[in-house]
């Protein structure tokens, strides 16, 4: 059965967080989830973008920056999988943890619009105009340059992004998803990794707390303070997120969808889905063949 992949990102010795330069037939990354931001640029290739709720057309010159633990996939488009294809799909992107900011940075006004932009990230963000064509141009090179450099610019590109550049949310007006986490923060972390893991099968506040190591009671309350949220508005928008990569799928039934991502009952996975994403299976079926027209026009 296919899962959310929760991605380990793989750091150089020398640096505190990766740039890359990815070049393959296509994007070869299942759906997954990582405790990383990532500002990634396509630019290569065509498809389809997944972010949290939201599926959109995948073109080069996307450029976007994924908050901590939002699911997300870039999926190419059929011709890409076709064998002896001449077709190719690129992209830079970095990976990057809040460790490679001062440990006072939240009492530095410099950082106040990188912090505020990273919140936001939550989201997903596709930034747009002219200015950030400019910012585009930075970030390609990121992975050329020695480790301090690189980190310098990195934050460049960040204050850039923040201060001149305009986006759009990746993801609806509805969607919550995970907020970031604190990487000190076990019990968050431990509550995260079970449902992250666990999400398709029949999971309770029980199972939760017993592998948190925590009252189930006192969890609920320690998870709502800090997130704003329940665990299982949480696990909800986990299921959700993944139904709709399933979806893209049009030769999986709903039904199957819903039982795939830890549903018994489809008239419960019909009304959560369209709370989140404010749309029913149906209707997302239909944006998803409407996508799919898109891209092969």
């Amino acid at each position: 059965m296919n899962t959310v992949t929760l991605e380990k990102v793989q750091k150089p010795a020398n640096s505190s967080f990766c740039a890359v330069a990815y070049r393959n037939v296509y994007f070869a990354a299942p759906l997954h989830i990582h405790p990383e931001y990532e500002l990634i640029l396509i630019e290569e290739g065509t498809g389809l973008t997944f972010v949290g709720d939201t599926v959109r057309k995948m073109l080069p010159g996307d450029f976007m920056l994924i908050g901590r633990n939002l699911p997300h996939l870039w999926l190419s488009a059929d011709e890409y999988y076709e064998k002896n294809t001449n077709l190719m799909s690129g992209s830079v992107y970095s990976q990057f943890n809040t460790d490679i900011f001062p440990t006072e940075n939240a009492k530095l006004p410099e950082f106040d619009s990188i912090r505020m932009i990273l919140n936001k990230s939550q989201r997903g963000l596709l930034f747009i105009g002219k200015e950030q064509q400019i910012v585009q141009d930075r970030f390609r090179k990121l992975p050329t340059y020695d480790s301090f450099t690189r980190l310098i610019e990195l934050y460049n590109i960040l204050y850039e992004l923040s201060t001149k550049c305009e986006y759009i949310f990746l993801t609806s007006d509805l969607y919550r998803g995970s907020q970031a986490v604190d990487e000190n923060d076990v019990i968050l972390k431990r509550a995260y990794e079970y449902m992250n893991k666990n999400y398709q099968e029949n999971v309770t506040l029980e199972d939760i707390a017993k592998y948190v190591g925590m009252n189930p009671s006192a969890l609920c309350r320690y998870y709502k303070k800090n997130t704003g949220k329940t665990l299982f508005e949480y696990l909800a928008e986990l299921r959700i997120s993944y139904a709709v990569k399933l979806l893209m799928n049009r030769n999986i039934s709903i039904n199957r969808v819903a039982y795939d991502c830890g549903y018994n009952n489809l008239s419960h996975f019909n009304r959560q889905f369209k709370e989140i994403t404010s749309k029913t299976p149906s209707e997302y079926c239909k944006l998803l063949s409407l996508e799919g027209s898109l891209i092969s026009d």
